[in-house]
């Protein structure tokens, strides 16, 4: 492996969006970069990516967003407009509030207080197909289908002149699906989704930023770097 991708909302930091400092502390003992990934905002990412001291490569907004240094270039992929668009279509049968309206750039946040399910089927019965809801457990997206931390994994091992394979993801929900399937090593934390365990290399016993601790370990042990 020669760079980490690593979720942050429950998976360096628990339910309560507390950080685990001991994770922090393993992290920053690495001589590989480690780039964060969020469905947060850029500015939450970069916020978070000063305080941890990884690498100033960020990926927010469910790989929507990437942004390539502090003050460097920002890469926007999904289609915002058109998520507000199916935002008020849905405002049609939902009370929906939206999360982080003024920072956002290619997608929307929702407070997950609605029907997801019924949202989900008024929008298949309408065959809107290149949009879709993603549940990440601290709130829900309207985003474009064709982006996610996958694809964004793509763009950042292209700008660092890297194969998908030699990078190693750590994540805890759906939203980490995509990115776990196109590392070369997707880790699934002790908390994760089932359906992310499902297709991860490795589920560690421990939840949270202790199974990021236990994964990386797992990784040096192992020679991988």
């Amino acid at each position: 492996m020669k760079a980490i991708i690593i979720d942050i909302d429950g998976t360096l930091t628990d339910k309560s969006r507390r950080l685990d400092l001991a994770a922090t502390a393993v992290i920053r003992k690495l001589d590989i970069p480690v780039i964060l990934a969020s469905g947060n905002v850029l500015c939450f990412v970069k916020c978070a990516t000063k305080l941890i001291g990884t690498s100033d490569i960020m990926i927010a907004e469910n790989g929507g967003v990437i942004s390539n240094g502090f003050d460097g270039p920002v890469n926007i992929y999904g289609d915002r407009e058109r998520c507000m668009g199916v935002l008020e279509m849905l405002r049609a049968h939902f009370e929906l509030e939206e999360l982080d309206a003024a920072d956002r750039l290619s997608d929307v946040a929702l407070r997950r207080n609605f029907d997801i399910e019924a949202a989900r089927h008024i929008l298949a019965n309408k065959e809107i197909m290149d949009v879709e809801l993603v549940d990440t457990g601290f709130a829900v997206h309207i985003k474009s289908m064709d982006v996610n931390k996958g694809t964004a994994l793509l763009e950042v091992a292209a700008l660092m002149g890297l194969d998908s394979g030699d990078i190693m993801a750590i994540g805890d929900s759906s939203n980490d699906i995509e990115m776990l399937r196109a590392a070369g090593l997707g880790v699934a934390v002790g908390n994760a989704n089932p359906a992310l365990k499902s297709i991860a290399d490795m589920v560690t016993s421990g939840r949270y930023g202790a199974g990021v601790v236990e994964a990386l370990e797992y990784a040096s042990k192992s020679s991988l770097w």
